[in-house]
């Protein structure tokens, strides 16, 4: 008996060891299901560039795209505005006189943001706090506040009063002024840089995630390559991990991914680990799990401010020339219809949509800006928070008619919106959407089943690229027949959502409704 006791005792300690064996899906953490559930988040590029006033010859070349330190960008300001401080520009120039923080709260608040990345200290080593591990900082900007000023105190404090997330792009790879101008050793640029991370996540949180850029190239030469920089950058992942354990690190290696489709799984790295090696590619045999993470549009790109076209402007212009169709000094912004189209694209194929948003030169939100947030934020709400009809959680086998909605007769729609319940891991991984007209049994097409794409998606998804065929925590289909206005008008009794393959039996449905499009533009 004291053997067999034994042997199932070793059993039980070697299955805990053993990898999960085939057909156990990897499933989302907590803090992975929260981060899919913001759904919209901000990213707000605010710096010391958005302070610099480039020449006339810069601003008319083809990329007037600011970034801080490097010789043919700011590099090309050979005056008081880079001074001792060249390439990287003078921090004296950065003096937002008139921030009003609670003003991008509020801003952002009404377009549904859940969550706001700032540039705590974006490529050029800027930092927006006063740093104790740099001499590039609000502290030499002496116009600001007389050198006492902490944008980062003042954003923490407020999102933590608006009930935002607090998030933070502070790339430990990248660092202009500490690795061009003062040339420190990669020992020094290393400690410093966890120095600043250290100071960022024990007093201006609680910090919900840290955005770590692609490996750039402003650092030490001995840090340039992956097999260089890989033990330092596994320390940076430990330090996150001890010191606020309960923040996310994305985007493009820990606990997010940048995607280009609906597949949350891959081979990895882990969530939740000290390992900085990049996310591998989407795989439905991956063993981890990774929300996606896309960036939709930005307030600012192309030649009008409105494109889905470069350049791709990341900070605040307040002019810009290239291409401009709209002529100088105005470059413009996108609008309200632009947004919410980017919304379906995104949200609508299970990705959490991180907008660009930036603040002006003055600190403060422009204001035909915060009127489009409002107005974009609005038309979400008013199509998506209400519904024509719709039903609650399902479960089942994969088949047809996994779940069925009726729809109120005389009901119009223009959207059908299907979410998984992930708790259990992804599981759908193709379905369609069928209707039956009333005193009619017979099921036709509405959403059909996606065929392979013969391109993936982009980051910033224009509605023109191919629809993949998962489900994820939310999809927003388009009927492919006409059931709003017009002769040739299509009414509709019920719709039916069939699960055509899935991964593992049996699936979960969060919810299925379908919505009409309310937004001010079209009335």
């Amino acid at each position: 008996a004291d053997v067999k006791a034994r042997v199932a005792c070793f059993m039980i300690v070697l299955t805990a060891l053993l990898p999960a064996v085939q057909g156990q899906l990897p499933v989302p953490n907590q803090r992975q299901l929260e981060f899919m559930e913001m759904e919209t988040i901000q990213f707000m590029h605010f710096s010391v560039d958005t302070s610099w006033h480039p020449p006339q010859s810069f601003l008319h070349g083809e990329n007037p795209t600011y970034h801080n330190c490097d010789e043919k960008n700011t590099g090309v300001s050979h005056d008081n505005q880079t001074g001792e401080y060249w390439p990287c520009l003078n921090p004296e120039i950065f003096n937002p006189s008139e921030i009003d923080v609670d003003q991008w709260m509020e801003a952002s608040a009404a377009l549904g943001m859940k969550e706001i990345c700032l540039t705590a200290k974006h490529q050029g080593g800027f930092a927006l706090w006063p740093s104790n591990h740099t001499n590039y900082s609000v502290r030499q900007s002496l116009h600001f506040k007389e050198g006492q000023g902490d944008v980062l105190r003042l954003f923490s404090d407020a999102a933590n009063r608006w009930n935002i997330g607090i998030c933070y792009y502070i790339n430990p790879l990248d660092d202009g002024y500490l690795a061009l101008v003062q040339k420190v050793s990669a020992e020094e640029f290393m400690a410093r840089q966890k120095g600043m991370l250290q100071e960022v996540l024990t007093h201006y949180g609680p910090v919900h995630r840290l955005w770590f850029d692609g490996a750039g190239i402003m650092r030490p030469q001995s840090l340039q390559t992956p097999e260089q920089y890989k033990k330092y950058y596994d320390e940076c992942f430990a330090l996150v991990r001890h010191v606020s354990p309960n923040t996310l690190l994305s985007p493009y290696r820990g606990d997010v991914c940048a995607s280009i489709g609906s597949l949350y799984t891959n081979d990895g790295p882990a969530a939740n680990s000290t390992d900085s090696d990049e996310c591998t590619a989407a795989s439905e045999s991956g063993a981890y799990f990774h929300p996606s993470e896309m960036h939709g549009v930005t307030m600012q790109e192309g030649p009008d401010g409105n494109t889905d076209a470069m350049p791709t402007y990341w900070f605040w212009h307040p002019w810009a020339c290239a291409f401009n169709i709209t002529g100088c000094p105005w470059v413009g912004h996108a609008n309200a219809s632009r947004i919410f189209d980017s919304y379906i694209v995104t949200v609508g194929r299970g990705a959490t949509l991180n907008m660009n948003i930036p603040p002006e030169r003055t600190g403060r939100m422009n204001v035909s800006v915060k009127q489009v947030m409002m107005e974009a934020g609005k038309a979400i709400n008013d199509t998506f928070k209400v519904s024509v009809a719709n039903t609650g959680a399902a479960s089942g086998a994969c088949k047809e008619g996994l779940v069925t909605l009726d729809i109120p007769s005389g009901s119009v729609f223009d959207y059908v919106v299907s979410m998984e319940d992930l708790k259990m891991g992804q599981r759908i991984a193709n379905y369609s959407i069928e209707y039956q007209s009333p005193g009619d049994d017979t099921w036709k097409m509405l959403v059909p089943p996606a065929q392979p794409p013969k391109k993936n998606l982009g980051d910033r998804p224009d509605g023109h690229d191919p629809r993949d065929s998962h489900i994820g925590h939310k999809r927003i289909d388009l009927p492919i027949v006409n059931i709003t206005t017009g002769t040739n008008k299509v009414e509709v009794a019920h719709i039916r959502l069939n699960c055509i393959r899935a991964l593992e039996e049996p699936v979960y449905i969060r919810s299925f409704s379908v919505h009409k499009k309310t937004v001010p533009w079209e009335q």
